[in-house]
Parts: structure tokens; sequence; C-alpha cells
């Protein structure tokens, strides 16, 4: 028995460089298909929407027209104003 993952992995091997002919046998696709195990499918969780963390920005607020830093020239002349 496949799983879907090793099934998919060999649907790319097989089909390597015989996408180019027009003319592809689906016999050997169709074979493997039906030896994937359907049983075997993972279960995906999806947390619900109000159980998601909110992130936390650690950095403060910062008003671009009043910086809490000075920003000065090579002459030590200020240039925030």
């Amino acid at each position: 028995m496949l799983t879907y993952k090793e099934f998919y992995i060999w649907l790319d091997g097989y089909l390597t460089n015989k996408l180019e002919n027009k003319h592809i046998d689906i016999a050997p696709i169709v074979e493997k298909m039906n030896q994937v195990d359907e049983k075997e499918q993972v279960s995906i969780k999806i947390t619900p929407f109000e159980r998601i963390p909110i992130p936390i920005n650690p950095f403060p607020k910062i008003d671009p027209l009043n910086p809490p830093w000075e920003i000065t020239c090579g002459d030590k002349t200020q240039l925030n104003d």
C-alpha cells in the first residue's frame, strides 16, 4: 500500500521528461492509484479563530514628527527642528 505522498513522488518521477510527448500511457498511473491506501489520510486540525493568540508588538509606537532621539549632521547641527 502507498500513501498519497509516496504516490505523488512516484508520479513526479514517472512523468519526468514524458510531458513533452503527446501520448502518455496512463495504465501504470491507474495501477499505482489503486495501490493508494485511502484510510491512511492525515487529519488536519484547524484551530478556531477565537483561540489564535494575538501577537504582541514589543516595539513602542513612535511619533515620526517628534522622535525620542536627535538627528545631527557631522557638524553637530540638529536636523529634526
